[in-house]
């Protein structure tokens, strides 16, 4: 990745509706190669994914927090198995003996315990520590 990519990361985290013909204007690159390092960073998995707030639905979704002990020997497979789980948003590995921290989005409060249950506990090597739901963004 290069200045070019972080800046075209930057505008897509601010707008991710942006057309790539804007994008190119704010870069200075053509709207083809804008277009070919949005697909590259796809590909690569640093674009993961285009998200919204809300369902399709307009009804506001729920949102927590996870916070996990992992058997860090292992690790790699615990963390291939939490990002199958489509539920989770976010993933972050916390420094010390901190483990992981997720944010998960569901579309109501009831589908939570079936989450943690049938989904997160089941992934050997998993010790739920803490769960956070969040009431109000900030920032």
């Amino acid at each position: 990745m290069d200045i070019v990519d972080l800046k075209i990361l930057e505008l897509l985290k601010d707008n991710s509706r942006m057309s790539f013909n804007e994008i190119s204007l704010s870069v200075g690159k053509t709207e083809a190669t804008v277009r070919r390092r949005v697909k590259k960073l796809t590909n690569e998995s640093v674009i993961r994914k285009f998200t919204i707030d809300y369902a399709i639905d307009n009804k506001p979704r729920t949102r927590a927090t996870v916070k996990l002990e992992p058997d860090f020997k292992e690790i790699k497979r615990i963390l291939k198995e939490l990002l199958d789980i489509e539920e989770i948003t976010d993933i972050w590995r916390l420094s010390g003996d901190c483990g992981l921290f997720m944010k998960v989005e569901i579309p109501s409060i009831e589908q939570f315990n079936p989450l943690i249950e049938e989904k997160i506990s089941q992934i050997k090597g998993v010790k739920i520590v803490e769960t956070c739901f969040i009431t109000d963004v900030i920032k």
